[in-house]
């Protein structure tokens, strides 16, 4: 056990201090990069608002659907589309589901 303590002791400063600095200057970069990013969105949002443009109002084109029935299959124009919602609890929902079909 005093050889793995020592072990550690000569092996800590010249492995960990290296580390710790490389990811002490990382954190100092990217929170740089934070700061440089808002400071830029900052002055983007200012200018647009300086500018007085506003966005374009872009309203939806819909036609009303046609009398056919899209669930049964009439239509062409519509695609079938099957859509699986995740369950978590897959294994509930189906006990709940068999036992109120009894």
């Amino acid at each position: 056990m005093d050889q793995i303590s020592t072990f550690w002791e000569q092996i800590r400063a010249p492995l960990l201090v290296p580390l710790l600095e490389i990811s002490a200057f990382l954190c100092v970069a990217m929170s740089i990069m934070l700061v440089v990013e808002r400071v830029c969105m900052a002055v983007v949002i200012l200018a647009v608002k300086a500018s007085g443009k506003k966005p374009e109002n872009k309203k939806y084109k819909w036609e009303a659907q046609k009398d056919d029935d899209v669930e049964l299959g009439k239509s062409s124009v519509y695609p079938s589309v099957l859509v699986q919602i995740p369950m978590y609890n897959e294994r509930e929902v189906q006990l709940l589901q068999l036992f109120m079909n009894l």
